[in-house]
């Protein structure tokens, strides 16, 4: 299972189960610092080309604008950039005001992403 981590966060990918968990507050200083996760991301999107891929942020305490820009470019990738053939999910809170901003914000730029706000 790959994993990305520090003691702030954790950037997890299980292959058996098409889901990329991100956990804890990404803080990182500038793009530089985001490439191993961006990396991460476009892999596990490369793994599940035509099946279904899902991202989860509902364990997420913050982003840093630096952290949305890289899911800005990891959206551009997949529907853009390599035009994958890929579901793509992002499982977020529906009452933490920037998980669901995040999600409309991204499906703005792939009409076809699915988002699983949940209540809790």
């Amino acid at each position: 299972m790959p994993e990305i981590s520090s003691e702030k966060y954790t950037v997890s990918y299980v292959q058996e189960n098409a889901v990329v968990t991100c956990q804890g507050s990404l803080l990182l200083n500038g793009a530089p610092a985001y490439k191993p996760i961006l990396d991460l991301l476009k892999a596990a999107a490369k793994e599940q080309e035509n099946g279904q891929l899902s991202v989860d942020i509902t364990q997420l305490k913050f982003m840093n604008s630096s952290a949305i820009n890289m899911m800005t470019k990891f959206i551009m990738y997949v529907s853009d950039i390599e035009a994958l053939s890929l579901d793509l999910h992002i499982k977020a809170h529906e009452k933490v005001a920037w998980q669901a901003r995040l999600c409309f914000n991204l499906q703005r730029l792939m009409p076809d992403l699915k988002t699983d706000l949940e209540a809790s």
